[in-house]
């Protein structure tokens, strides 16, 4: 034991002297000194035993039983202790820290419950979830995503749930080999200077993996994808334990590497506050500058990086004057506060690592836009197109795919917030932030600019730059421009949403010379100086909501004009000199209904037109017309890609629609008639309004791939009679209207619209029913949302048979049909057993998730069967004087329903409502709501 004891002091002091190194001791070696401490315990027992009970009967004798007892336990201590003596050889007592377990890295804590803290608790469920392997954490620079993954690994440090933990920040360029040398580097693997086989250096990176079992590498800021294979990484498996983590801006690194994505939002206004009290100290609780400096943390954008860097550099300032400087300064995007070039630094390496000077051209146009604006990608990227950013490709439609891609490529790095999402639109929003960044740079270098946008100016008596090559001043109060400026290099003229009244004199834009964007939208403008006619490299002009602007002068000079948009104007006609614009790609005229007259011969001269808006104008297309240019002129048009024009009869539009000209559209909106429907029109739309449908001279003849259908205040007998003999293969959305005659939807077996996703049914008086027949199984197999609404001769909505064949069915919304006597009501010709009970049997709506019954005062029962809606979130009922019960037992009440709304005045009609069981009346009361507003 002597010998034993001092081996064990002796390499407890070398663990001790490891620890004080940051370097963690071996698990052998702590297993191997809990076994000497074992046996030092038990030796202990036997001396004790050995000192009390020496001796037997009363002394005399000596305890022969006890000593052969203690004999035989100390011959195996012994040799334990040889075998510990043998095995407590060893080369090293620790490891390397970095190389094996991890290393503590010195961060900020997080709080817990704040946003950060949020996502880290995400993170790391990721990571401890079996099933993801590689996880991808993204956000903008500064947001925090490294302080989060540096808790992270010192917390899985402490639970040591993996046996080896490595880190690397990676940044900047780094290729493969770069990373090989990073990952060889932090595991101590020795690879030779200028060693340039990559196998072997695969194999030694991979080989070292390999031994370290169960480990977790943590990439921080990495710009690039790569493969793990070409590294040496072994892929992560549920088999081996192993994940990787890694930083990133850019949201395509993520899908690059397959990876599970997290993203790392800004701060909330509270967490913001505190942590700006946690840097800049309690000096900003003083009096007098406790509001201010809420104002410069509300300046900070949320940004942790940027509250941190400001708030250290205010700690202990408490002159008042000093803090409205601090603040003017941040809220001029001077960015001139101390420390504050380091926030800049960071945010402007995002923008250094755009791949080319057209992504990065197209970024800093963003700036023009004001503070927290919304931006629609449409006219960001026109406006891109007609500065001639991405003007090289043949169509416009390539140039608007380009913008749509580069537009996706700066949200994917957070340099752009996407807003909200359509099927034919995106808005973006810029980070105050970067924005400050954008305009930084583009105050120092090409292309410089000029941004004075929606900070309420009233006047431009300002010099303007004379090398500015954009100018921003929308979203202010200018009522008059005046004087003559001399901007040579202009390229971009931003005056829209401006009270503007006045342009004077009429030579205000002859020093514009290289003009090739302008944009007077929305404002009070009602004549255009002379000089717009001299702007020869113009490309793009937008008047579109001047409606006090009836006259535009002559545009016969404006021959590289890509972009014309008069909609929403009261223009008379159209200007004159048009026919000389022969680069046009978009005219819109929408809503323009003070032009009456299209002058015949324009359109065949415009050979590049892709694009001609004209629903709601003064001008309907015709046929038969003398007086302007007739139908046959826009069906001549080779290049016309999107097209959306009213026409005068169905006559003209069937000579349309019999031309195949819409074979080759990417987008058309086609009206007969006065346009009623207040929706918004999606792409492949068309809309007919009071056209007598019957008979075949009027037969409706429509586009084979027209995707929205609507019909108002028309005569016909049926739907199916109607299109029985047409492909409407794609139609998704069909509405009808006050249309008379028509007693049903559709007959027989047809399948009629296989496609069909929303049906809407309203103020058809004469509707008798849905389907009239036996309805083919594939008639509405894709229908989602059903709305009917006034159609007082309808009994039952649904028959059981019809229900049934909706599988896709989510939506029913019921309203005002005063016949309705059923929701479900089951067909005549089916039998049913004398002993059979309606009520026991069960009717399946797998997918059906909002049930909408309003103001139907004769309606009886929802359905007789039981309805199994599994996926139904929300009811809402009102004004059902009649209806006793709701169509669900005990046995399948609806699991997800979230809320059951009823008007307030039908609370003492729901009071009365029949309950097949308490348990049920307990489901729903519990989730009932009385409201005004269904």
């Amino acid at each position: 034991m002597d010998a034993l004891t001092s081996k064990a002091e002796d390499i407890t002091i070398e663990v001790n002297n490891a620890e004080l190194l940051g370097k963690p001791h071996r698990k052998e070696v702590r297993n191997w000194l809990e076994k000497v401490r074992s046996i030092k315990e038990q030796v202990s027992n036997i001396e004790k035993k050995l000192k009390e009970q020496n001796k037997c009967w009363d002394g005399c004798m000596p305890n022969y039983y006890l000593r052969r007892k203690i004999s035989k336990m100390s011959l195996k201590l012994i040799i334990q202790a040889d075998e510990l003596i043998a095995d407590g050889k060893f080369e090293s007592v620790s490891l390397e820290q970095e190389a094996v377990l991890g290393c503590t890295l010195p961060t900020t804590s997080i709080a817990s419950k704040t946003t950060a803290d949020v996502t880290l608790e995400e993170i790391l469920h990721c990571i401890l979830n079996t099933k993801i392997r590689i996880i991808g954490v993204h956000g903008m620079g500064g947001v925090g995503k490294t302080t989060i993954m540096m808790n992270i690994n010192n917390r899985l440090i402490k639970t040591m749930d993996f046996d080896h933990i490595i880190w690397i920040t990676v940044s900047k360029d780094v290729d493969v080999n770069k990373l090989q040398r990073k990952i060889a580097k932090k595991m101590k693997i020795d690879l030779e200077e200028g060693e340039d086989d990559d196998d072997d250096t695969k194999a030694k990176i991979f080989s070292a993996l390999e031994r370290r079992k169960k480990f977790l590498l943590i990439f921080d800021d990495m710009w690039d994808d790569f493969p793990l294979d070409k590294v040496g990484i072994p892929r992560p498996s549920e088999e081996n334990g192993c994940k990787i983590v890694f930083t990133t801006r850019d949201l395509r690194v993520c899908r690059g590497m397959g990876a599970h994505e997290v993203k790392v939002k800004v701060l909330s206004d509270e967490e913001s506050w505190e942590l700006f009290k946690k840097n800049a100290g309690d000096v900003v609780l003083s009096t007098g500058v406790e509001e201010l400096a809420k104002a410069v943390t509300r300046e900070c954008c949320y940004l942790p990086l940027a509250i941190t860097t400001v708030g250290k550099a205010m700690c202990g300032v408490n002159d008042v004057r000093v803090w409205k400087n601090a603040l003017k300064e941040l809220q001029q995007s001077n960015l001139e506060v101390k420390r504050m070039d380091d926030v800049f630094v960071q945010l402007k390496f995002s923008y250094n690592r755009l791949r080319n000077s057209e992504l990065k051209s197209c970024f800093l146009y963003c700036s023009l836009y004001p503070e927290d604006h919304d931006i629609h990608s449409e006219q960001l990227i026109e406006y891109w197109i007609c500065e001639g950013i991405i003007d090289k490709r043949e169509t416009r439609d390539d140039n608007m795919n380009k913008g749509h891609a580069i537009l996706d490529e700066l949200i994917s790095i957070s340099m752009l917030k996407l807003v909200e999402s359509g099927e034919n639109y995106k808005v973006v929003r810029m980070h105050d932030l970067i924005r400050d960044m954008a305009i930084r740079i583009t105050s120092l270098e090409s292309p410089r600019s000029m941004i004075n946008a929606g900070v309420q100016l009233k006047e431009s008596l300002f010099e303007w730059p004379a090398d500015a090559e954009r100018i921003s001043l929308m979203l202010n109060d200018i009522k008059v421009l005046s004087g003559q400026p001399n901007c040579h290099s202009l390229l971009t003229l931003l005056l829209q949403r401006n009270p503007l009244e006045k342009i004077i004199p009429h030579s205000y834009f002859h020093h514009m010379c290289s003009l090739r964007v302008l944009d007077l939208s929305g404002t009070r403008i009602k004549a255009l100086p002379e000089s717009i006619s001299n702007l020869k490299n113009l490309r793009g002009l937008s008047l579109r909501g001047c409606k006090l602007l009836q006259e535009v002068p002559s545009l016969s000079n404006l021959e590289e004009l890509r972009v014309l948009d008069l909609s929403c104007t009261t223009i008379r006609e159209l200007p004159s000199g048009m026919e000389a614009m022969v680069k046009l790609q978009r005219l819109n005229l929408f809503l323009t209904k003070e032009l009456h007259v299209f002058p015949i011969g324009i359109i065949p001269r415009l050979s590049f037109l892709e694009e001609l808006t004209m629903c709601r104008s003064g001008w309907k297309w015709s046929s038969m017309t003398t007086e302007g240019a007739r139908i046959e002129e826009i069906v001549n048009s080779t290049q016309l890609a999107n097209l959306e024009i009213d026409f005068t009869d169905l006559s003209s539009f069937l000579f349309h629609v019999n031309s195949r000209n819409w074979q080759m559209m990417k987008n058309f909106r086609l009206c007969v008639g006065s346009i009623i429907s207040p929706y918004p029109k999606p792409k492949f739309s068309v809309e007919i309004n009071s056209c007598n449908l019957i008979g075949e001279d009027n037969s409706l003849l429509l586009p084979y791939n027209t995707r929205c259908l609507h019909i108002n205040a028309c005569e016909f007998i049926s739907l199916w009679n109607v299109m029985r003999s047409l492909n409407m293969s794609e139609l998704c959305v069909c509405r009808l209207y006050s249309c008379k005659k028509m007693e049903f939807l559709m007959a027989d077996e047809e399948p009629l619209l296989p496609d069909l996703k929303e049906l809407e049914m309203r103020s058809m008086g004469e509707l008798l029913t849905l389907c009239k027949g036996i309805p083919s199984p594939d008639a509405l197999k894709s229908l989602e949302s059903l709305y009917v609404e006034n159609c007082d001769k309808l009994k039952y909505l649904l028959s059981d048979r019809l229900l049934q064949l909706l599988r896709s069915l989510k939506h029913i919304n019921v309203r005002g049909c005063d016949g309705m006597e059923e929701i479900v009501a089951e067909e005549e010709e089916k039998v049913i057993g004398k002993n059979e009970d309606k009520s026991s049997m069960t009717m399946p709506l797998s997918r059906l998730q909002t049930l909408s019954i309003l103001e139907l005062p004769n309606l009886r029962s929802i359905s007789s069967r039981v309805l199994i809606c599994n996926a139904l979130e929300t009811v809402f009922i009102e004004s059902c004087p009649d209806l006793k019960k709701l169509p669900f037992c005990v046995h399948n009440l609806p699991s997800a329903l979230k809320q059951i709304k009823v008007h307030t005045w039908d609370q003492e009609w729901w009071d009365t409502l029949e309950w097949d069981h308490p348990q049920t009346k307990a489901h729903f009361q519990s989730l009932l709501k009385f409201t005004y507003d269904i």
